[in-house]
């Protein structure tokens, strides 16, 4: 099976790890989807603290084979994705296509 969620494989992964994050930030946070763009804040616009960090931080390891974020020094959503998803990626252009008729 093949879902198509970007201009090419590579790409897709990428934006599906990336709704997968979001949504562990929104159950984390209990925040809406919604309010969740790359330039908030984690702790000033989500209302990130330490009790919901530790959740957070729990959420993102058992998602993400174990990925441990340092919280401290992650003050946006994009630094979180750069960091959880993007990181996976680097030096990485393309993947093959897909093919979808397959």
């Amino acid at each position: 099976m093949c879902i198509k969620a970007g201009k090419d494989e590579l790409d897709s992964v990428k934006n599906l790890m990336g709704m997968a994050l979001k949504a562990v930030v929104a159950e984390a946070l209990d925040v809406d989807l919604d309010d969740i763009t790359e330039e908030a804040r984690l702790v000033e616009d989500l209302h990130m603290d330490g009790t919901t960090a530790a959740v957070l931080q729990d959420l993102i390891a058992d998602t993400f084979d174990g990925v441990r974020v340092d919280l401290d020094t992650t003050p946006t959503y994009a630094a979180l994705l750069e960091r959880v998803v993007l990181r996976e990626f680097h030096g990485l252009d393309s993947a093959p296509e897909c093919d979808l008729a397959a």
